[in-house]
């Protein structure tokens, strides 16, 4: 291999072979047929149409794509037939498409095996030819690409290698001579233009193209056919989804093409109908999308139904005007329900960078966070169009739909205008002068702006969220709070009280077999406790400690407690024998020594918990301070702060246990009777409301009042008064400082709200005056464009002038040596 050097160093070699393997990036047949599109439209052509059809030459299909734009010169060609050459720049605000200078290669050599390209404009008329089979023929080691002109009178420009560029051309291609090559360039009709022809047509083992021309005469359609059956083809990414007509018909991925289209496309003879993807939707609203990594930029996205067939939803990716990604699902629309479905929305991501076959792009963070950022906007469109239409009885998405807005393009300036809904059915060629609305009738007026060219914020007000959060606050101000406030400890008991108590079998709360909460084993000091004060004109008390969690126990009295079967041992204290004696009252308490003084045990001395006749309240025993730890057959001592003590006796006491255990059953029964309808009585005035509503608790009165020193009674009685007035003014205290928060908390809100008003309006009216003053750079920059192409016109007259004024100089001194010499001849 003749390698070629560049000051003794070798340039790098390409093997025709390369160009099959760059076609390969184009999974899809149609990416390959926008490439070429994408040529004409850049802004270096500029095209305002392009006609793409199929022929027959020498009996081989092909495929032939001709625009009406600036053509090229010799040296455009060549790079436009080389690898990796793109200088295309914005022009008037049209923005290129093209990036890598990959297209036409890839696009062409993906289509078929070979490619001519025949261009024309003042500079004169090319012919350059890219083909496989050739270089396959001549077994070539670089990719060769013969390249010849004509001049404006279609005589060849005669070059050192002119011949052989021809002879290579009219050998190797399906055209045999010049006067071919000439016939071809007169089929551009314009002034200037391009025409490419592609022939070998890629084909299937069975020997048929991949494209399909006879089902539709004004279409190009890819076939599917599987076990026989003709079926749409779908693309790969939406194997499990209805394809839309733009994955298998070229006219229908053609009018999506571009989000807003500037040039005519004729399929087959027939003008494809383009249209404004943004405005042919239904209920549109705006979005903005403000990513991190552009601010302070903003994103406008537009969401709306699709009018045509609500099978065909998702997310269109346009970039620099171009469709990347066609009805891409996010959100809710991921999921298998009927959520989002209809729903398309618009975004152009000029922000990402789309792969060279321009299918898609980088799979990168940016793109990752987009694709998250519009699916959350999707879904709160979907919600808040499901909250205005919620009255309807049919889904949104199953209503038929029009666009909100009616825009057509004209035939002869390619501006669009908005026509009114009621208008009708348009004809198929339409101009400016058709337009009901005078302002924009004529070609020469500029288009009509659009009614979101600088939105900065949401056209629509997302009431759903307001909604939600609304009734999740009525939620909480329906349910009922108390207010709890544990009393001072300043008021301290003389002793603390216990209830004696029989479990029931079927009581929930039965404390016998389990505990609520496990406890470690120690001792309470008596000092810590309350007495718990009970009688028909009394209010039973709750004493919480103060680093405790408030927590109250429950004692349902509506039923009557039932003695328990099973006996529990408990422990002795040194004065048990002394109580015995004192007419049998174990369960008292000495109140004037504020001692403690546990009594013999005896039989059925339990914790009480009975169930109301409520079949909807649960009673629950909870324990304030220490937890508590027992075992099945432990008796309980409840103090009045909710601890329980239990404690196993030794084994050798427990036959005397037994009978003072039987006897104390015996006395128990009779007072039980008694108590019976005293607590009937009394349940009014015992019952206490926990904070939950719906549990509630009762707390059964120890020993009678009769069997209590008249003297302890009263003086129970008014440290229980004191207390409850003290309880109640805690509470009225912590209500007022409850009212008077919020008030100080809106009083801050509301400064800060009326700071935030202020910084923002001075913030917009910055941005109003830097909006001024960029409309007056943009207007004089304008006007120097304006002037530089004045300048440069009048530049290229005078050239012009200057050119034509040498060649008459040289005609003259021509003439005038001819003269001369003629007489001196004569």
């Amino acid at each position: 291999m003749a390698a070629q050097m560049s000051e003794g160093i070798r340039l790098s070699a390409l093997n025709p072979k390369f160009l099959h393997t760059n076609s390969t990036s184009h999974t899809w047949p149609f990416s390959a047929v926008a490439e070429l599109i994408d040529n004409a439209y850049d802004p270096d052509v500029n095209a305002k149409q392009i006609w793409i059809d199929k022929t027959i030459l020498k009996n081989d299909l092909c495929l032939t794509f001709t625009d009406s734009g600036n053509g090229m010169t010799l040296d455009k060609l060549y790079k436009m037939l080389s690898f990796g050459f793109s200088d295309k720049v914005t022009v008037h605000g049209h923005v290129p498409v093209g990036l890598y200078g990959n297209g036409f290669k890839s696009g062409s050599m993906r289509l078929g095996k070979d490619a001519i390209v025949f261009t024309k404009n003042e500079s004169g008329m090319h012919v350059g030819m890219l083909s496989q089979s050739y270089l396959e023929s001549i077994h070539a080691e670089h990719v060769i690409v013969p390249i010849i002109s004509f001049n404006k009178h279609k005589q060849m420009i005669q070059t050192e290698d002119s011949e052989a560029n021809l002879l290579a051309i009219t050998t190797h291609s399906l055209l045999r001579s010049p006067k071919e090559l000439l016939a071809e360039l007169d089929a551009i009709t314009t002034r200037k233009g391009t025409r490419i022809i592609i022939w070998n047509l890629r084909r299937d083992k069975v020997g048929c193209t991949e494209f399909d021309f006879e089902h539709d005469k004004y279409d190009i359609l890819i076939p599917a056919e599987i076990d026989g059956l003709k079926k749409g083809y779908k693309k790969q990414e939406r194997l499990d989804q209805i394809a839309p007509d733009s994955d298998f018909s070229l006219r229908a991925y053609c009018s999506i093409l571009y989000l807003k289209p500037r040039m005519q496309i004729i399929l087959r003879g027939q003008k494809v109908q383009t249209q404004l993807v943004s405005k042919s939707l239904a209920l549109i609203e705006k979005d903005v999308y403000r990513p991190s990594f552009l601010t302070p930029k903003t994103i406008k996205i537009t969401f709306g139904y699709n009018c045509r067939n609500k099978e065909h939803y998702g997310i269109m990716m346009y970039h620099k005007n171009r469709l990347i990604k066609a009805y891409v699902r996010v959100g809710c629309q991921l999921k298998a329900n009927n959520m989002g479905v209809g729903v398309v929305g618009v975004i152009e991501c000029n922000f990402l960078k789309p792969t060279h076959n321009k299918q898609d792009f980088d799979y990168t963070n940016e793109y990752r966070l987009t694709l998250a950022a519009v699916g959350q906007k999707l879904n709160d469109y979907w919600n808040e169009m499901k909250v205005k239409k919620n009255s309807l009885s049919l889904p949104v998405e199953d209503i038929q739909k029009k666009p909100d807005q009616n825009w057509v393009q004209c035939d002869a300036c390619l501006k669009w205008r908005k026509v009114p809904d009621a208008i009708g059915k348009l004809p198929e060629k339409w101009y400016c002068n058709m337009n009901t609305d005078p302002q924009f009738r004529n070609c020469c007026v500029p288009e009509e702006p659009e009614d979101d060219d600088d939105i900065t914020h949401s056209t629509y007000e997302k009431t759903y969220k307001r909604r939600k959060s609304e009734q999740i606050q009525q939620v909480a101000l329906d349910k009922p709070t108390i207010l709890f406030t544990p009393p001072s400890k300043d008021l301290q008991p003389a002793a603390p009280r216990f209830f004696p108590v029989n479990n029931t079998q079927g009581s929930e709360s039965s404390t016998s077999n389990s505990c609520k909460r496990p406890q470690t084993k120690g001792n309470t000091s008596p000092s810590s406790k309350k007495q718990r004060l009970c009688e028909s004109d009394t209010i039973d008390l709750l004493e919480c400690e103060e680093d405790n969690d408030g927590d109250v126990i429950i004692v349902e009295g509506n039923s009557t407690p039932k003695p328990k079967n099973e006996s529990s041992r408990h422990k002795w204290h040194k004065d048990n024998s002394e109580n015995t004696d004192r007419g049998g009252s174990s369960g008292s308490s000495d109140f004037n020594g504020g001692t403690v003084t546990e009594f013999a045990p005896v039989s059925g001395v339990v914790a009480v918990a009975t169930q109301t006749e409520r079949p909807d309240l649960t009673i629950k025993k909870e324990e304030e301070g220490n937890n508590l730890s027992c075992q099945h057959d432990d008796h309980h001592f409840v103090n009045h702060n909710g601890n329980s003590e239990c404690e196993a006796n030794p084994a050798e006491k427990v036959d005397e246990e037994k009978k003072q255990m039987r006897q104390y059953c015996k006395e128990l029964r009779l007072r039980v009777t008694g108590l019976e309808e005293e607590v009937v009585e009394m349940r009014n005035k015992q019952v206490k409301i926990e904070v939950s509503h719906q549990e509630t608790q009762v707390d059964v009165g120890p020993l009678k009042p009769s069997e209590m020193p008249s003297t302890q009674l009263v003086a129970k009685y008014n440290l229980a008064l004191i207390e409850i007035k003290q309880l109640k003014d805690q509470c009225g205290a912590l209500q007022d400082l409850k009212l008077e928060q919020p008030t100080a908390s809106e009083k801050k809100d509301n400064s800060e709200v009326d700071e935030m008003a202020l910084q923002l309006d001075g913030v917009f009216r910055k941005l109003e005056a830097s909006s001024n003053e960029r409309d007056r750079y943009k207007k004089e920059a304008e006007a120097l464009k304006q002037r530089t192409s004045q300048l440069e016109s009048q530049n290229k007259k005078l050239e012009t002038q200057m050119e034509h004024l040498k060649r008459m100089v040289q005609e003259m001194s021509k003439k005038e040596a001819s003269s001369f010499k003629a007489l001196d001849e004569a």
